[in-house]
């Protein structure tokens, strides 16, 4: 179908504005010491995510704690403020895991260091146990398939229900060149660790590529690697926001940028790691 309106050109304008606008702040002289360089990067990329957000969640950074496990300090916490408390301490604030729905590492710079600083607090969120109760949309789900039973004539079995996990992101500004260059020489590793340590999604910013984990829980789990330059930000945006999406209770529809930007985000990686999943994918499957 053909699209019209202008909406696509006027999103494609928006987050290439907002790409350069975030390289601008990088390339800003004036913090020369790491540690307050990367507070205003990480800062700026607060103020840009509450600008892109919906209002029903809240930015922040801090510690997010479960029943079981916590993470450790979290640079950027996405939690829903709408519906469940935080509590302020003295040295960090404190999160209830099942208000958070997306943890995000920021990066000034690629190293290895701080890919596996990264890695080990994407394992410390993905420990996390949460006090996980049927939602609503699980509550319809049942009884959906109870009415579909009973004109059936057959007797509903169950069902297998498997939530989602906190979502987990990374941005890097700079760098990542030889790391991104050659995704098959990480295969092995990306097989070993991918499923607990790697993000759902990366954004390498000054690179334009993003790196994403793909689990549909129908074939095999997989990384992908996708080079959109200019328009990276948007994809790293979209996941975001469908991370979001997948975690939360709408009385609406589902909305994907995707929608607005097919001509764009609908490409093929260039590289592609299948990895072996241990795990119960998320999904809603009545039985």
């Amino acid at each position: 179908m053909q699209r019209d309106g202008g909406g696509e050109s006027r999103v494609l304008q928006y987050f290439q504005a907002k790409r350069r606008q975030l390289l601008a702040t990088s390339d800003l002289t004036v913090c020369e010491h790491p540690g307050l360089s990367g507070s205003h990067r990480e800062e700026f990329q607060r103020i840009y995510l509450r600008e892109v957000l919906p209002r029903r969640y809240d930015v922040g950074r801090g510690m997010v704690y479960g029943l079981f496990g916590r993470s450790k300090e979290a640079d950027i916490v996405v939690w829903d403020s709408q519906n469940y408390p935080s509590l302020p301490m003295l040295d960090h604030s404190f999160y209830f895991a099942e208000s958070v729905r997306v943890v995000i590492e920021s990066k000034s710079r690629w190293s290895m260091t701080n890919w596996h600083d990264v890695q080990e607090k994407t394992k410390a969120v993905r420990s996390i146990t949460l006090d996980y109760s049927r939602s609503l949309r699980d509550e319809i789900s049942m009884i959906r398939e109870d009415i579909a039973a009973l004109r059936a004539g057959k007797e509903l079995a169950g069902a297998l229900i498997v939530p989602h996990k906190i979502g987990t992101a990374a941005v890097f500004i700079e760098g990542g060149q030889d790391f991104l260059k050659s995704p098959e020489k990480i295969a092995e590793e990306i097989e070993r660790d991918a499923e607990e340590s790697w993000p759902d999604v990366t954004l390498f910013l000054r690179e334009g590529v993003v790196v994403s984990k793909q689990d549909d829980g129908e074939s095999d789990p997989y990384v992908g690697f996708y080079r959109l330059d200019e328009n990276s930000l948007i994809d790293f945006t979209n996941a975001l926001l469908r991370l979001l999406s997948e975690r939360a209770l709408s009385a609406h529809g589902e909305f994907y940028l995707d929608n607005y930007m097919r001509s764009v985000l609908d490409i093929d990686p260039y590289a592609r790691v299948e990895y072996q999943g241990s795990l119960w994918s998320p999904q809603r499957r009545i039985r």
